[in-house]
């Protein structure tokens, strides 16, 4: 009886994780009575950590319901066999497999999600099968993986590469349907690849690349991207400049950020996309010096603006820059000496105004600040700070209608 509860409540599993089973060589797993099967409710399946795990995995899971499974550390004896309903695999820590077997990706595969990391001698993602049917590729800490130029991609909309060293150029036209690209610390990593003339418009909507230090350049012509939304480049210390034309073939773009790209000189002729909503610039020494040409106050839909990492601003903002739909402004200038007035007063939707590392900066405008503002946060200006100390005085008083008040991430008040 007590065995026949057993199997009864092992058939009804849904979800079967063994982690850190250091000991354990062999799964033996007995079908149940009556030449009926077990696990045939089973619908995801981890196994980690479990490195002596030398036998296959039991016939009895390829007829099971499993649409999900992770082996992660385990002997690469266990990469043979899957179950054929499988839609979403993750694998790691193969250290000697080059390449994925057969029957994982093929033509009658379910598969649709893809995460594979530290695979430190993966070359390919197939043996010559089609990834047709991929939805999402997860590469991470995968040194030697190429993406072969003659695979199907037409189905898959997101590809993150983080730490694969041996790509050096992504062909854009591979990838029709792609919606979601994130690049990271691929260290070869030079440039995107598109055929001229290239009609088909690109499906992506998020576009990140991050410390890709040999990415060089965009494609020369630009790219139709006409659904991108957020476009993230950081610490990309060879890039040069951004891609041509943003402001007509970038028409639905929201939110851009560039961080330490200290070789970029300026945004491309034509400006910035209008619909733009927020825009951050950081550690662009070139490029934030030459902020005032911009075009800012041309955008109506801007709401937020983070600037800052540039020793040759010393006032900031100049009046009629900055247009007057920004909410939150936040500045960081290390040689900033003080606050423009009529900059400041012309922002007249302002709500929340940051300002960190500026230490040569000692006082508030003499006018105050706009009354529409309610947050006020500064850090790492020690001589603003001096001043407000006491909660008395001048400088104190030209912040008073602030509600709320902070200093170094502590709240000083809270009206």
């Amino acid at each position: 009886m007590a065995m026949f509860l057993l199997q009864k409540a092992i058939g009804a599993l849904k979800v079967l994780r063994f982690e850190s089973l250091r000991k354990w060589e062999r799964w033996i797993c007995c079908a149940a009575e009556n030449g009926g099967g077990i696990f045939l409710h089973l619908e995801k399946l981890y196994i980690k950590d479990c490195f002596r795990l030398t036998g296959e995995l039991p016939i009895q899971l390829s007829s099971s319901a499993i649409h999900e499974l992770e082996l992660s550390g385990c002997n690469q004896v266990l990469l043979k066999e899957f179950p054929n309903r499988m839609q979403t695999l993750e694998i790691g820590g193969f250290d000697a497999v080059e390449s994925l077997p057969g029957g994982i990706i093929d033509s009658s595969s379910c598969l649709r999600e893809l995460k594979v990391q530290n695979c430190c001698s993966l070359m390919s993602l197939s043996q010559g099968g089609p990834l047709s049917t991929l939805k999402t590729i997860w590469i991470l800490h995968c040194r030697k993986l190429e993406l072969p130029i003659h695979m199907d991609y037409s189905s898959l909309d997101k590809l993150w590469l983080h730490n694969c060293d041996s790509i050096r150029s992504i062909p854009l036209e591979l990838f029709p349907k792609l919606c979601d690209l994130n690049l990271d610390s691929c260290a070869n990593l030079e440039s995107f690849t598109i055929p001229e003339p290239h009609e088909r418009d690109l499906a992506a909507s998020l576009l990140q690349i991050k410390y890709c230090p040999k990415f060089v350049s965009f494609p020369k012509a630009g790219w139709r991207a006409p659904k991108l939304e957020l476009f993230l480049v950081d610490n990309c210390g060879s890039l040069r400049s951004l891609p041509d034309r943003m402001d007509k073939l970038f028409p639905s773009l929201v939110q851009f950020t560039m961080r330490y790209c200290s070789k970029v000189e300026s945004f491309p002729e034509g400006g910035l996309p209008s619909n733009l909503n927020s825009i951050s610039v950081f550690g662009c020494d070139k490029l934030v010096a030459s902020w005032k040409a911009w075009g800012l106050q041309k955008l109506p839909s801007l709401r937020s603006l983070f600037i800052g990492g540039t020793e040759d601003v010393e006032s900031f903002p100049d009046f009629g820059l900055l247009p007057t739909s920004l909410i939150s402004l936040s500045i960081e200038f290390s040689n900033l000496k003080s606050l423009d007035r009529e900059g400041l007063q012309h922002l007249i939707s302002l709500e929340e105004l940051q300002i960190t590392r500026c230490p040569e900066l000692k006082y508030m405008p003499e006018e105050g600040l706009p009354t529409s503002i309610s947050i006020l946060r500064i850090h790492g200006c020690p001589l603003l700070e001096k001043q407000w100390k006491k909660r008395k005085g001048k400088e104190w008083r030209e912040i008073a209608h602030v509600p709320h008040v902070g200093s170094d991430y502590k709240r000083i008040r809270t009206n």
